[in-house]
Formats: C-alpha cells, sequence, structure tokens
C-alpha cells in the first residue's frame, strides 16, 4: 500500500467511527449511511426475532442475523414474508426508497 493510500485509509477510518458515535458502532437507524444509488434500507421489527425472510420470493436468512434488524434492499417495491415454524406467516409489500422504511409484526402461533 502506497503511503498516499495508508493516508486515505487511516482518514476514512477515522470519519467513519467520528460519525458513529466515537467506536465505529452503528447503534439506531439514524446513525446509518446513505443507502448506494438504486437502493435503501428497511428496518424489520419482529417478534420473533428468529422469524425467517423473504424478499421478493428468495430466502435472505433469519432476522436475528442482520444488525438491528436492517436490510438494504433495492429500491422499488418490494413483497416481504416472515416465517417461523409453529407460527402464521407474515406477508407484506414495502416500497423502499431513500428513507429508511420500518415494519413492525408479530408473528402470531398456530393453535395446535
Amino acid at each position: 500500500m502506497t503511503r498516499r493510500a495508508s493516508l486515505l485509509a487511516t482518514a476514512l477510518i477515522a470519519l467513519v467511527t467520528l460519525g458513529c458515535g466515537g467506536d465505529g458502532v452503528i447503534r439506531k437507524v439514524g446513525d446509518l449511511p446513505p443507502p448506494p444509488p438504486g437502493a435503501g434500507f428497511v428496518e424489520i421489527k419482529c417478534d420473533p426475532p428468529t422469524a425467517d425472510l423473504y424478499v421478493d420470493g428468495v430466502y435472505r436468512g433469519r432476522l436475528d442475523g442482520y444488525r438491528n434488524g436492517v436490510i438494504r434492499m433495492p429500491e422499488g417495491p418490494r413483497r416481504v414474508a416472515l416465517r417461523k415454524n409453529g407460527h402464521y406467516a407474515w406477508y407484506g409489500t414495502v416500497t423502499v426508497g431513500q428513507a429508511t422504511t420500518v415494519i413492525e409484526t408479530r408473528l402470531v402461533p398456530e393453535v395446535p
């Protein structure tokens, strides 16, 4: 790495650290950097937090695998599904844009 690249990397780390409250950890949605062009953030708060996340029919992992339930998605309308064994699934549509969208839901346990 050249000296100039090293200095730029050090400056970038310092800016990120200072911009995130001093320790470099994103603590809330307001601390998120702006999304890249053509994408946005969706924050999903779900009980149980171990629900499986599907976006446009594609499995994206367990919700608790995302920091604070924040997921980056392409802009535009997206079909979101949350599923967990022993619970009824939740389905919804969200329009992803530059502003962070928040989804709050609770999966209802199935009755035996």
